[in-house]
């Protein structure tokens, strides 16, 4: 059969309640089915925001088996930022295995570093599982163009970049006004440290991952 299909319903594991399925991060889950899927689809879609997503399916029901770009309040959900780390790459690939891809370009180089880990939402929120999850890794890349790099790494895990984390360190039996959601949406992004290096052949670095974290590291040559 030669005719395009589109697919309407595609998730990653959800939790069953919004809580669990807020408290389970799933920034590296998102961006691996990205990598997965990508040579064989034309486009991806993603609903808004949560609040139309739960409209147009059920006014009754809580839909929880959907990626939303934004949350009710226009704050982003990971989809979000795993979405434009994958549009942000460009050049060609010169390395790739299950936890990563080494992209080459004309500035210089792309890494991404990934915990992805598939487990039942709900022991995403005992503290045990999470330090269990944790992953130490030690990156060395060989044959790098030798010169001055300005090395800028954004983290994404479930305390850079996930709403509910702010959310529950900022949550009041007050409630919470337009000043605390808009310090919420403000501060929940993927944290970013830039640092110089003088790179001569090869180089290597340690990298602890949370729970389906993601390390985006960008080499960009200065000399």
């Amino acid at each position: 059969m030669h005719q395009e299909l589109m697919l309407i319903n595609w998730n990653t594991l959800t939790g069953n309640t919004r809580y669990t399925n807020g408290t389970f991060f799933r920034g590296a889950l998102i961006l691996q089915a990205l990598f997965d899927i990508s040579p064989e689809v034309r486009g991806i879609g993603f609903w808004i925001n949560t609040e139309l997503h739960e409209e147009e399916n059920s006014k009754r029901n809580i839909r929880l088996d959907g990626l939303e770009l934004f949350h009710f309040f226009n704050g982003k959900r990971p989809a979000y930022y795993a979405l434009s780390f994958k549009e942000r790459l460009y050049g060609s690939v010169a390395a790739r295995g299950k936890d990563y891809i080494l992209m080459e370009n004309e500035d210089g180089y792309q890494l991404i570093l990934l915990n992805s880990v598939n487990l039942n939402p709900k022991l995403s929120v005992s503290e045990l599982i999470m330090k269990e999850k944790r992953k130490e890794v030690h990156v060395r890349l060989v044959g790098l163009k030798e010169g001055e790099y300005q090395v800028r790494k954004w983290q994404f895990d479930r305390d850079n970049g996930a709403l509910y984390s702010k959310y529950w360190q900022l949550n009041s039996r007050h409630g919470l006004d337009e000043e605390i959601l808009d310090y919420i949406v403000t501060a929940s992004k993927p944290s970013l440290s830039v640092t110089d290096e003088l790179i001569s052949g090869d180089w290597s670095f340690y990298a602890y991952l949370e729970l389906n974290a993601v390390h985006f590291y960008e080499l960009k040559r200065t000399i």
